[in-house]
């Protein structure tokens, strides 16, 4: 009797995992999408050559720099960048319902303190060495957007190589960014060195 329910709950799931369908205003083919284009980016990351950190203190945001991140116009209502950072989207389909940017960087000292402010318009997922720090839920309103919000990631960073991956939505998830549905993300990690 088990063993039956077993199969048919992993059969049901295979079945799910299969069909397209909506789940709260996204669709199973976009996170299927966007997966592959996070792997992707992961891939890219070890062509670029990494910012390493030494100095005490170091800012790392969204700019041009990034893999796959195409600089775009700022909404009026989203949070102003500060100097030296922008708001991206992806430069391999800039105007596509979803974006992946990815960046590479080094830690040269023990980590005293370190933090990721996100600021996304619709939802986001970010991963750090492979670890989810940030899953949104998907939101059914197209002129949702996230303020910004900031994140502890100490536990997620270590001494050496680290990577960042961040793949945003827009709303509906097979709606293109436009004028009338703007789309994007700022990121930025602040980073504290042990003296």
């Amino acid at each position: 009797m088990h063993k039956r329910t077993v199969i048919r709950k992993a059969n049901n799931t295979v079945k799910q995992l299969q069909a397209p369908r909506r789940h709260n205003g996204i669709r199973a083919s976009s996170v299927a999408k966007a997966m592959r284009m996070m792997l992707a980016a992961q891939r890219s990351l070890n062509t670029r050559k990494p910012v390493v950190i030494s100095q005490r203190t170091r800012r790392i945001s969204t700019d041009r720099n990034w893999v796959n991140a195409l600089e775009i116009e700022r909404n009026p209502a989203w949070v102003a960048p500060r100097a030296g950072e922008s708001y991206v989207w992806g430069r391999n389909d800039p105007n596509g319902p979803a974006a992946v940017v990815a960046r590479r960087f080094t830690i040269g000292n023990d980590i005293e303190r370190a933090s990721l402010f996100l600021s996304v318009d619709n939802f986001a997922i970010v991963l750090i060495n492979g670890r989810s720090v940030v899953i949104d839920n998907p939101q059914d309103n197209a002129s949702f957007f996230n303020t910004g919000r900031t994140f502890n990631i100490r536990r997620f960073l270590r001494r050496g190589a680290n990577d960042i991956v961040i793949a945003a939505f827009n709303f509906p998830s097979n709606a293109n960014r436009s004028v009338n549905n703007p789309a994007g993300v700022l990121a930025r990690i602040e980073i504290v060195l042990e003296d």
